[in-house]
């Protein structure tokens, strides 16, 4: 198993971002010319909503929203394999924030969506998620 990742995650982890960029930036449902494009700089201000406020219109976005942010980029907690150095914590994470902070903010730039820091919270945490799942699934002790 180690091996088959090791020999394919390079090549399935570049055409998953090519798909996560698109739906990050091209998407259909990023494309709603009504939609006004803000920046939201206060920690958790979405996640509370869609659990707390929007709840009765929509149990299924909130779901979307909080595990969809998290599940999504678990795989990049993986990048260690192709960038020996991402294989400390200290620096898989502070890479991820940074790229994840440009990227939100060229959503928001570019008027492709918002810039969100739930969003970057909830991103960081599933690379996080899959560092872990990485470091225990390939029992490798240098965290």
């Amino acid at each position: 198993m180690r091996l088959f990742v090791n020999r394919y995650y390079p090549v399935l982890i570049n055409i998953y971002t090519v798909w996560m960029l698109y739906l990050l930036f091209f998407a259909s449902f990023r494309n709603d010319s009504n939609q006004i494009f803000t920046i939201n700089p206060i920690p958790f201000t979405t996640m509370f909503n869609y659990t707390f406020t929007y709840i009765k219109d929509s149990v299924i976005e909130s779901i979307k929203n909080l595990f969809g942010n998290i599940v999504l980029f678990i795989p990049y907690g993986f990048l260690g394999i192709l960038y020996p150095r991402l294989n400390r914590f200290r620096w898989l994470f502070l890479s991820f924030f940074i790229i994840i902070n440009i990227i939100e903010f060229s959503q928001y730039f570019f008027k492709r969506g918002y810039a969100d820091i739930d969003d970057v919270i909830l991103n960081t945490f599933g690379a996080v998620v899959g560092f872990f799942i990485y470091k225990k699934w390939f029992l490798i002790k240098d965290i």
